[in-house]
């Protein structure tokens, strides 16, 4: 039930982010120490949540609503069970999700008798004052409410299916070796073509087998051995989802081994310079997305 207040013109509105004082309460100070400074100088006095007006205006700051959910996600994360750091993965994983959603930790936490709602805190006298919680006092707590928690959400087996069906946009856009795995095995079960070799852009001309034929680029292999450093750097399809039409038809003529001249009377060019232009201005782009260099600037593009 939200929590009422008379404001200084005598209306009365709901008190946005009260729900969370109690929450707020309950984390350690290492963490609070980390955060803005309007958020340092919060009280620890209960009745100055509900009567100084400095102290509700940063309750009910989307500043705060940002530290609660911040500070219970990275409290949580240990204890999920999805192994690695927090920071690596996107705000589309489910167990990253269930981290920043913070309603079911602190109801967790008052189920549990560890935490008053804030309608009880407001009954309190006050001049109470509420010490801090200390990081290892918490971290107890949350690797016994965690468990709980989950399984009363069904969380464990949706994690699971995630961390089995990995897709790109679970990972976040910087290194890690979660990132790395998961690229390691999604090229090794899928065709060459799906690397989108920038090599190949620099020389189109496609490998030969013993017998002088053009290996066939579609078929999966399994052997291919992927560069660590491109992998763990570049999701391709987002890349590609990135690029114009025009850029894409590009691409994909020049990795089935056109020339710059056949891709220019294709596309309708006036002659094969503009599509140099346009493969150099798509590995440029592609460099930057991986944070790689591969030599675009300065490499002469084959014919």
């Amino acid at each position: 039930m939200p929590i009422l207040m008379k404001r200084k013109d005598g209306t009365i509105t709901t008190y946005r982010n009260a729900e969370f004082i109690p929450a707020y309460l309950f984390i350690p100070e290492e963490i609070i120490q980390k955060c803005p400074q309007e958020i340092k100088r919060l009280p620890r006095q209960v009745g100055r949540f509900f009567r100084d007006w400095n102290t509700i205006e940063i309750i009910e700051s989307d500043l705060f609503l940002d530290l609660i959910i911040d500070a219970y996600a990275f409290m949580v994360w240990p204890y999920l069970g999805v192994g690695g750091s927090m920071e690596r993965f996107s705000g589309y994983e489910p167990a990253w999700i269930f981290a920043h959603s913070p309603g079911y930790w602190i109801q967790g936490l008052m189920d549990a008798g560890v935490m008053p709602t804030a309608e009880e805190l407001g009954s309190l006298s006050p001049e109470i004052y509420v010490d801090y919680v200390s990081l290892e006092a918490a971290s107890a707590l949350f690797s016994f409410i965690v468990p709980l928690t989950m399984e009363k959400y069904d969380m464990p087996e949706i994690i699971e299916v995630a961390r089995e069906f990995r897709c790109f946009e679970d990972f976040d856009t910087r290194h890690s070796n979660q990132k790395t795995d998961f690229y390691r095995r999604w090229y090794h079960t899928r065709s060459i073509r799906a690397e989108l070799s920038l090599e190949q852009l620099l020389h189109p001309d496609q490998e030969e087998d013993e017998d002088g034929k053009k290996k066939e680029r579609d078929m999966p292999d399994p052997r291919v051995d992927v560069d660590e450093e491109v992998v763990a750097a570049v999701d391709t399809d987002r890349f590609l989802a990135g690029l114009s039409e025009k850029d894409r038809a590009i691409l994909n003529l020049r990795l089935s081994g056109h020339t710059l001249e056949e891709i220019a009377e294709k596309l309708g060019y006036k002659n094969h310079s503009g599509v140099l232009k346009r493969i150099r201005k798509i590995g440029k782009a592609y460099e930057k997305y991986a944070g790689i260099s591969l030599g675009f600037e300065q490499q002469k593009i084959s014919a």
